[in-house]
């Protein structure tokens, strides 16, 4: 009579995990997270869904999983550009180039996170993300900080200039992962560069809005005509 050894136990069930784990990922891309079931995903992997509630209790838990690992990727990936750039500057740009090709050479992981149901476990996906993403997000901001600082950037200590980088970068990422490569359209590296360059000259030229002139445009443009 044969037996399994623990450790082989353990590694069959952490390839079955990530055999869940990886159906999952492309189903909820192909099919639409709302639209795929425990049971679907066990038929995908040729198990019961029974032997899916061994790892997880609802595909919620799946995504909740999925989500942290392609954070914990951008994070490792961050920090590893990171590393390569002693110059503050140099450091942002090279970041701010790495999160776009970390998103276009994972398109199935970016989706799962960042276009996935607005609901999550009784929180709205912007805050699951946000939530998600601070450490990421901290990084950033105190390396757009160190460069503000670097650089002798004039009124650069408000968050908000931080915020608008970031968005700018995430937001080309998000536009280059739902329409691909498009070939009547500019190479991407150039738009990249492009977007990078036309960020920082802006930085450097651009005041900082005061907060209050900020609300006065806002009540202006919502306040009931006459």
């Amino acid at each position: 009579m044969t037996t399994t050894s623990p450790s082989r136990r353990v590694e069959r069930k952490e390839r079955l995990r990530g055999e869940i784990l990886a159906a999952a990922s492309k189903m909820f891309v192909d099919h639409g997270y709302e639209a795929v079931t425990l049971r679907a995903i066990a038929k995908e992997i040729g198990y019961t869904h029974a032997v899916i509630y061994q790892h997880f209790p609802d595909k919620s838990h799946i995504l909740a999983e999925l989500s942290s690992e392609t954070i914990g990727l951008m994070i490792q990936n961050f920090d590893a550009i990171a590393a390569k750039h002693p110059a503050p500057k140099e450091r942002l740009f090279a970041t701010s180039r790495g999160l776009i090709q970390f998103c276009i050479a994972h398109p199935q992981q970016f989706r799962n996170v960042f276009f996935g149901p607005e609901n999550r476990n009784g929180v709205r996906a912007g805050q699951y993300i946000n939530d998600l993403g601070a450490p990421l997000f901290g990084r950033f901001v105190q390396l757009f900080f160190e460069v503000a600082k670097d650089e002798g950037l004039p009124d650069r200590d408000d968050i908000v200039i931080a915020h608008t980088w970031w968005f700018t970068i995430f937001g080309l990422a998000a536009l280059m992962v739902i329409q691909g490569v498009v070939p009547d359209l500019p190479d991407q590296t150039l738009v990249v560069e492009q977007t990078i360059a036309t960020l920082w000259a802006g930085v450097q030229v651009v005041p900082r809005l005061p907060k209050s002139a900020v609300s006065k445009r806002s009540s202006r443009s919502i306040a009931p005509k006459r």
